[in-house]
């Protein structure tokens, strides 16, 4: 074991009484020396400057399954451009990645695979319930249709836009 000389020094102190030093408990001044002290970031330039190169570049290399063919396990087509909710979801995936790849914290990318991989990939392969349930190999299928929906009524519409405003 390695004792560790103890400090008397205040810098350290624990207690809190004085706060907790977070940037909500300073002062006007305090705030404005560390942001003009404080380099500008350099801002990353994104990998993939879209998400289909993204999908080529990374998606389809990296992501591996074992794919069935319409037996209820995972279901992938390569027509994944032709699904609206596969290519809003990847889009997604890939704005959250390239932020993640782009972040000063260490553990930005693990969060990106376990926050927003892992869950959109159950969706999009879910071979049971996914917009490409029922892909088949011989790339018959063309997807579900859209969801039905009736005109929202013009009292209504308004009733739902005034609940944000």
């Amino acid at each position: 074991m390695v004792n560790l000389p103890r400090t008397t020094d205040d810098r350290w102190d624990t207690g809190n009484e004085s706060g907790d030093g977070t940037a909500d408990e300073w002062t006007p001044d305090q705030a404005a020396a560390v942001d003009s002290t404080a380099e500008p970031q350099e801002k990353k330039e994104p990998k993939y400057t879209n998400v289909i190169d993204w999908v080529n570049g990374f998606f389809l290399p990296v992501i591996r399954r074992r794919i069935s063919d319409n037996d209820g396990g995972l279901s992938w087509d390569a027509r994944w451009w032709a699904y609206p909710e596969v290519v809003a979801r990847l889009t997604a995936l890939h704005q959250a990645w390239e932020e993640a790849r782009a972040s000063d914290s260490m553990s930005a990318m693990s969060s990106w695979w376990i926050q927003h991989l892992e869950p959109h990939l159950r969706v999009i392969l879910d071979g049971d319930t996914g917009p490409m349930a029922n892909a088949k190999a011989d790339r018959s299928f063309m997807g579900w249709p859209a969801l039905p929906a009736d005109p929202v009524p013009s009292n209504v519409f308004d009733k739902i836009l005034d609940q944000y405003n």
